[in-house]
């Protein structure tokens, strides 16, 4: 989110893989030319090995970018522990074949079939594994005899095995002599040397048009270098980290106690204990000290670049976060507006401004007393059932100031939720900025900029934001900026993952929070750690479980599910229950071989009990893209568009099981004691593991199956509500934002008194 300020075109280190970034280091065109001539073989395995960051998923990318599609057909296999029956089924899910067979040699068959027609066209296929150290040793001889045809008839795979350094070892071992003799190519990719380290760097920022801002003083490569040890994934976090530091201390140079202070906070978020590098051998003194700068000239930031703009930056890696200073230095040269006389308003803020000039004016506001309102920032679905509760909660206090929803993306939620806001004033206090389409970093630039508009208009008493979103840190440091108070519901959640850049939009959205409502005591603990003093801690549960009992109360229109969804007669009365599917996260239902893989995973589920399957517009379009809609409509699984929430909570409370990569929905289901698993590769929800009804399965089918006959037979995993996820969070929230409002205003009343 840094981009405008240093004056480049896109983000410069990114950690998903990119062959248009592609670094020609020495190691890294020694494997693409040893891949290149391995490829051009009819026959054989490739086997690219490196350690984790090393690169290997961008070298391959490359060399498909580079091959003729009218020539060779890909199919890749993302794989965590599959015996040869399992991998023969993905493989085939991997080259899109549908399959009903359930013997090895009906669907081996089958991919005959596939080889023999690719043959004909004067074609031939690539079948690439990835994480190949994890597969099971029959599969590795599965794929040998895949691979070279074991009788005339048979058509010739080409197999690319890619995965970490004990790949090496699993092909070097004595049981495996077959697959040394028809390695074809081998490479192994390790870290980048001294000076290649700077080369990438420098490389990577040219790309996205660097034109020497920020400058790297003398020594700072070497101290990436050092911290790193030339990993280029450990390199592009370190540097992401970087770049957004500058951008928040509004500087533009990078030095070695820069780099080294940033490295050490890295180091402490993501909890590595391994030892700390050696120094680096101090720089010569030289007569004449030379700035590491690109070959042109150098192009000066902005002295003081608008907020709305500015913010496009923090979600990428966190640092410490607190704009008070910025926002009272603004005070000085422009006076705010006088707060409004009255509030009861509906706002439709849907605009695009570039100037002043152009911002449509505001409706009047009516009064509601003397208090200015609260605004209540949501953004995706999760966020306005939570509001809701909170809402209802609120509606109870009248020493509260009016609240006002504001809606920041041009989604369904608010209509597809409604009922839950039954009861509430919202039609006239609703506020919809109407974000939609562009890129990561332009979205957040335009939401901070129509919300600082409201916020100009409505001068709220405070800013309400949810679970650390995207939402909830754009808005955040607005507010904070102007130096509003930020109540954070939700705060303190981690998934642990290292490199997880939704936690690092969580931590900079804590880090400017004033009080943070946690849902858990190990929270608590979490904001410890990062330095959150305890005065701001609130320890008052989930607000889920609260509209979870708005839900379960709500009367439905068409109270019979299978009349309300749609399904067929018997889906539902089958005697094993039925299951509800949730997936949505970009990870697993993005990419086409995770896709089917889970897939794959569900029709194995499918076969004991019948699922249901609320599906996301953008997920229904990827089935489709992917072409693996015909595979799903052939099995028991029922699709549906997407509920609302009280027919989904109500569909789900009767199920045998919830199957879902989704953090809100374990959490449901963990409050409704369901037991739930999760799959694909998301983070699971901590807590609904460690104490609730979640069975983490990931990617395994034969974990998940057994999982589901333990749900049939035995009731399966139930486990307990979290303390204080009693449906009483909201009213706790709602108590506390009483008092404290009441205390700032006194604090206030005391400096402002004659």
């Amino acid at each position: 989110m840094y981009e405008s300020h240093f004056g480049i075109s896109g983000p410069p280190f990114q950690l998903s893989p990119d062959p248009s970034f592609y670094f020609d280091s020495q190691g890294h065109h020694d494997a693409l030319s040893a891949l290149r001539r391995g490829l051009a073989e009819p026959t054989g395995f490739v086997v690219v090995s490196g350690e984790i960051g090393a690169g290997k998923t961008t070298l391959v990318r490359m060399l498909l970018s580079e091959l003729d599609p009218s020539k060779l057909v890909v199919g890749q296999v993302l794989t965590t522990q599959l015996d040869d029956a399992e991998l023969m089924r993905a493989v085939a899910m991997a080259f899109g074949i549908p399959s009903e067979a359930d013997t090895a040699e009906a669907i081996e068959a089958g991919l005959q079939a596939f080889l023999l027609a690719l043959a004909k066209e004067g074609r031939r296929g690539l079948l690439i594994v990835d994480e190949a150290q994890n597969l099971e040793r029959s599969s590795f001889h599965w794929l040998v005899r895949l691979e070279k045809g074991h009788s005339p008839t048979r058509i010739p795979l080409k197999v690319c095995l890619v995965g970490q350094p004990e790949l090496r070892e699993i092909v070097a071992s004595g049981d495996l002599v077959e697959l040394r003799q028809r390695i074809a190519a081998q490479c192994h990719l390790g870290p980048l040397v001294l000076n290649e380290t700077g080369a990438y760097i420098r490389h990577r920022l040219e790309k996205v048009g660097w034109k020497g801002v920020p400058r790297f003083e003398p020594g700072a490569f070497e101290e990436i270098h050092r911290w790193t040890g030339g990993i280029p994934r450990r390199i592009n976090l370190l540097c992401n980290r970087l770049m957004l530091s500058r951008f928040l201390s509004e500087t533009t140079s990078i030095d070695a106690t820069a780099v080294a202070d940033t490295a050490r906070d890295l180091r402490a978020e993501i909890g590595d204990t391994s030892p700390l590098p050696e120094p680096v051998a101090p720089l010569p003194v030289l007569d004449e000290v030379v700035p590491l700068v690109a070959p042109v000239e150098a192009v000066a930031p902005p002295a003081e670049a608008p907020v709305e703009i500015r913010l496009r930056e923090t979600l990428e890696k966190g640092v410490p976060v607190k704009a008070r200073g910025k926002s009272e230095k603004k005070k000085d040269k422009e006076p705010a507006p006088p707060p409004p006389a009255a509030v009861d308003v509906e706002l439709d803020v849907g605009i695009e401004l570039v100037s002043d000039e152009q911002r449509p004016s505001m409706p009047a506001l009516r009064s509601a007393g003397e208090s200015r309102p609260l605004l209540c920032v949501v953004g995706g679905q999760g966020e306005h059932v939570k509001a809701a509760a909170l809402m209802h909660a609120m509606a109870a206090h009248p020493e509260l100031p009016v609240t006002l929803l504001v809606r920041c993306y041009a989604n369904n939620a608010f209509e597809r939720h409604k009922e839950m806001f039954g009861g509430l004033d919202v039609a006239g206090r609703l506020v919809s900025l109407g974000i939609a389409g562009g890129t990561y970093a332009g979205r957040a630039a335009e939401l901070m900029k129509r919300f600082e508009f409201v916020v100009d208009h409505c001068q709220p008493a405070a800013v309400i934001v949810f679970d650390g979103s995207d939402a909830a840190l754009s808005c955040g440091l607005v507010a904070s900026r102007k130096g509003l108070p930020v109540l954070h519901v939700g705060a303190g959640l981690r998934s642990g993952a290292a490199s997880d850049a939704a936690d690092i939009t969580r931590r900079l959205a804590d880090q400017l929070s004033d009080v943070l409502y946690t849902t858990e005591a190990q929270a608590n603990q979490q904001l410890a750690q990062e330095g959150v003093a305890a005065e701001r801690i609130r320890f008052v549960g989930n607000t889920l479980a609260d509209a979870l009992q708005i839900a379960l109360r709500s009367k439905l229109a068409t109270p019979n599910p299978r009349e309300r969804l749609g399904l067929p007669t018997n889906l539902l009365n089958d005697r094993n229950g039925y299951g509800v599917v949730i997936l949505d996260s970009a990870v697993n239902v993005g990419d086409r071989q995770v896709l089917a893989e889970l897939i794959n995973i569900l029709r194995a589920v499918a076969h004991d009990v019948p699922l249901v399957w609320p599906m996301h517009s953008r997920t229904r379009e990827l089935l489709a893209k992917f072409k693996l809609d015909a595979i799903v409509a052939s099995e028991r699984i029922a699709t549906l568009p997407s509920q609302s929430y009280p027919s989904l909570v109500q569909l789900m409370s009767n199920a045998t099981c919830v199957i879902t990569d989704s953090w809100s929905v374990q959490e449901e289901a963990t409050i409704l004691a369901v037991p739930c698993l999760t799959i694909g590769l998301a983070q699971e929800r901590a807590i609904t593991t460690a104490v609730g009804s979640n069975l983490v399965v990931g990617r395994n089918k034969s974990a998940a199956t057994r999982a589901v006959w333990d749900c049939i037979f035995n009731g399966g995993r139930r486990g307990r509500a979290p303390d204080l996820w009693d449906g009483k969070a909201a009213e706790r929230i709602a108590q506390h934002m009483a008092v404290f409002l009441a205390a700032r205003r006194n604090a206030k009343d005391r400096v402002t008194a004659p």
